[in-house]
């Protein structure tokens, strides 16, 4: 037997449903960056509006930085850049290197809205510190039920040879031999320039391993093939086959270094050159964000920002680079890091403590668009958490970037079929409809 139901009780049913899905949960965005030997020097102040740029693109709510030079350095990034993106944000403490080079530190920038700072600690290794930070996310129960997080952010000895693999190697074991010190149970994100050529490395194999008292998984599970049992040492020049590396075409879509083919003509002449052919820059998680209800990772949510999966040994703003990022973003990447960022979501089913709820918006002109859909804020809103839903509450994934201004959003929605959707965002206390004819 077939059963009707009415139009209107299906919409009740979706909007009942929706409203609750929506509001009952508090996604994060934590970003990794390699912000390439940034200070308070005329060099790092005029490069940084481009990072602002990069943070509109991206608005991440944890924000982890490598070649720091200095804390006043990092005051002027985060007084410069970061606090007028987000008012919100605040910085971790700084922490002088205690290990083997003193010359580049790392920091952590957070929303406050979303996360609680509790501590940090430094971690003595090899090279340079392994520097933890911890978080409770700041949810309504987090007195009672708190969920808390460990963030560990470092930079590993670059460049190959065995000597410097062996350095790495001896890092990672120093992180490795911490995380016994902590619950077995808690959430981990271990982040940085890892400056791994390939998953055959023996610092990588280390971290992966699942004897390891907290075991650590990469997001994207992207290794390189395994290197042949055939008595060859691979990682020798002479037999170097990049079949079995990161830096190979079939990889193009996750590298992160370099984005640039030559420094001439940029503000900032220091970084390497080469074009993007390697996978340096990582997010690594604890496993429990597979399996956990409580604090989980979103699929499909591991990006390389500024990556269009067809830039391999060229600069990123190539022209024939284009793509879901945006040249005006590329442009940026490539003047401000010889890195791009790479960024992941987390979520929990709690909802956030803050009460920033916009309450008023409109549509500019109509809710009935063929092509581009333009709304009015009366507030800033994060453009990158946007979701479309048709009306039987399927989620449809924004193709096209969202191009926007200081009190207005313009979307494309060119591809979508003709019929009624709905627009959402976690700030917004209503559903939009609107109409595509």
């Amino acid at each position: 037997m077939k059963y009707y139901i009415p139009k209107k009780a299906g919409l009740f049913f979706f909007l009942v449903l929706f409203t609750s899905l929506n509001f009952g949960q508090t996604r994060i965005k934590a970003m990794m960056y390699n912000i390439l030997n940034y200070s308070d020097s005329e060099v790092s102040q005029n490069k940084t509006p481009f990072l602002s740029t990069i943070l509109n693109e991206v608005s991440p709510d944890l924000l982890m930085v490598c070649e720091v030079v200095d804390e006043i350095g990092s005051n002027y990034l985060f007084e410069n850049a970061i606090i007028p993106h987000n008012e919100d944000f605040k910085k971790a403490p700084f922490e002088e290197n205690q290990s083997g080079s003193y010359s580049l530190q790392q920091m952590v920038y957070y929303n406050s809205n979303k996360l609680i700072f509790e501590e940090s600690r430094v971690i003595t290794a090899d090279t340079r510190d392994i520097n933890q930070y911890t978080f409770k996310i700041n949810t309504e129960n987090a007195e009672i039920n708190p969920i808390r997080m460990e963030v560990f952010v470092t930079h590993l000895k670059a460049s190959t040879g065995s000597s410097n693999r062996q350095r790495r190697l001896n890092s990672i074991q120093s992180f490795v031999s911490y995380t016994n010190t902590i619950a077995s149970d808690s959430y981990v994100l271990f982040a940085g320039d890892f400056n791994f050529y390939t998953s055959n490395e023996e610092g990588y194999q280390y971290l992966i391993d699942n004897r390891n008292p907290i075991i650590i998984i990469d997001p994207i599970n992207r290794p390189a093939p395994t290197f042949p049992d055939d008595g060859v040492d691979y990682f020798n020049y002479d037999n170097y086959d990049s079949t079995y590396f990161w830096n190979n075409s079939s990889f193009s879509d996750i590298h992160s270094q370099s984005t640039r083919t030559s420094n001439s003509g940029l503000i900032d002449d220091s970084g390497s050159t080469g074009g993007l052919d390697d996978r340096f820059d990582f997010i690594m998680m604890s496993e429990n964000f597979n399996t956990s209800s409580d604090l989980f990772y979103v699929n499909d949510s591991y990006q390389v920002v500024g990556n269009n999966g067809n830039c391999y040994n060229s600069q990123i703003s190539n022209s024939n680079c284009s793509g879901t990022y945006s040249q005006t973003l590329r442009n940026a990447l490539i003047e401000f890091s010889d890195h791009l960022p790479v960024v992941m979501e987390i979520e929990t089913p709690e909802n956030t403590l803050s009460t920033d709820v916009v309450s008023s918006i409109k549509f500019v002109n109509s809710n009935t668009t063929e092509d581009y859909l333009k709304i009015f804020l009366t507030d800033k809103l994060d453009k990158n958490t946007i979701k479309i839903y048709t009306i039987n509450g399927q989620l449809i994934r924004i193709k096209t970037p969202i191009n926007s201004s200081e009190n207005s959003l313009t979307i494309d929605v060119r591809h979508l079929s003709k019929g009624i959707y709905y627009l959402s965002h976690q700030k917004l206390n209503n559903l939009l409809k609107f109409i595509k004819i």
